[in-house]
């Protein structure tokens, strides 16, 4: 027996006991779930008397090899050193190191870099200035341009297309350039600009395969 007044909670209802000894009975108001903030998700759970759905706030987080990372996070893949993430709201988005142009050499001669990732080739190929005196159109004049000299060790490796051994030809060329502008001096005191290839950096590159060179001009 409910006395007049009297409140109590059935089946997710709240129930009360009015002055004219009726049962007055509404549903239970649950609380609305918080807004999570950007970088946050909504983690819902039942609450003790199963009545009400209700949920918390906590960061996002990337879970990877068993591990949650924080939002902004950033970690590397332990299987490959030129593999990185960094951790998202939306998730983790992985990152592939870009290694600059890299020719082929022995292990033994590859300096790797902090990562292990790229690496350059132990080798005294490198660029040399001499003197030319280049001829144009009757104008000349002696420049300073640079050429490739030092050795590349020559090595053996099996060849997957061939299915056989193959030498690799390795030999110590042009890896970039740029273009130069030199002032020709001609009979009669006029001059004509000249517009050159200068080498910046040289490597071991194979020769065996083909290249195309733009010509000077």
């Amino acid at each position: 027996k409910k006395s007049p007044g009297e409140e109590w909670t059935a089946n997710c209802y709240t129930c009360t006991c009015t002055d004219t000894n009726t049962v007055d009975c509404n549903l239970k108001k649950c609380p609305s779930a918080p807004t999570c903030k950007t970088g946050e998700r909504l983690v819902k759970f039942q609450n003790n008397d199963t009545c009400c759905e209700i949920g918390y706030c906590e960061p996002r987080t990337c879970l990877f090899n068993s591990i949650d990372y924080e939002i902004g996070a950033s970690f590397d893949d332990p299987n490959n050193p030129c593999i990185s993430y960094s951790c998202y709201d939306t998730g983790f988005v992985p990152i592939v190191q870009d290694c600059p142009k890299q020719t082929w050499c022995p292990e033994e001669d590859r300096v790797y870099d902090s990562k292990k990732c790229c690496y350059t080739c132990k080798t005294n190929c490198r660029s040399s200035l001499m003197n030319v005196t280049v001829k144009y159109s009757g104008c000349q004049k002696r420049i300073a341009m640079a050429r490739c000299v030092g050795e590349c060790k020559k090595t053996v490796r099996y060849n997957y297309s061939l299915f056989q051994l193959t030498n690799s030809c390795l030999c110590c060329r042009e890896d970039n350039y740029e273009f130069r502008e030199a002032i020709l001096n001609c009979p009669g005191g006029s001059t004509i600009p000249y517009r050159y290839r200068h080498v910046t950096s040289c490597s071991c590159s194979d020769i065996c395969q083909r290249s195309v060179t733009p010509a000077i001009s």
